[in-house]
């Protein structure tokens, strides 16, 4: 299966991505496999995805909808500038697919901001605004 991001199979968070109304949205999927080596120490007997994840499946998906925008058809690298106004609503645990909703909101030279909903079993679970930049190196 080609990957979606540039990104080792270890650290994907984007099983499937699709462009969604105007070019400017897009939705990801990513299936939480109840082996994945967090879940044992995240937490022990009680298991559930770190925050931060959260975030980086959000951070993959808007790549993979400002590659598409720029008309980039492999997997593009860019860097996490700016986490703004996240919110975590609920726990997401392991074997639950995540729903991933991004929309483009600005771009400004090598950077560009997106909106950013999470869902799971569609019940909003996080939502925030990131920043992505292209990384020149």
């Amino acid at each position: 299966m080609k990957s979606l991001t540039p990104h080792g199979k270890g650290f994907s968070f984007l099983d499937s991505f699709e462009i969604t109304g105007d070019r400017q949205r897009g939705r990801g999927t990513k299936w939480l496999d109840p082996n994945l080596p967090f879940f044992a120490d995240h937490f022990p007997g009680k298991p559930l995805m770190p925050a931060v994840l959260l975030i980086e499946c959000g951070a993959q998906t808007a790549g993979a909808l400002w590659a598409s925008v720029q008309g980039v058809s492999a997997p593009t690298r860019f860097v996490l500038a700016q986490v703004l106004q996240f919110k975590i609503l609920r726990s997401v645990l392991p074997g639950e697919k995540i729903e991933t909703e991004v929309a483009l909101e600005t771009s400004f030279g090598n950077l560009a901001q997106f909106e950013v909903i999470l869902l799971v079993n569609q019940l909003e679970v996080a939502r925030g605004k990131i920043v992505l930049g292209c990384d020149s190196k």
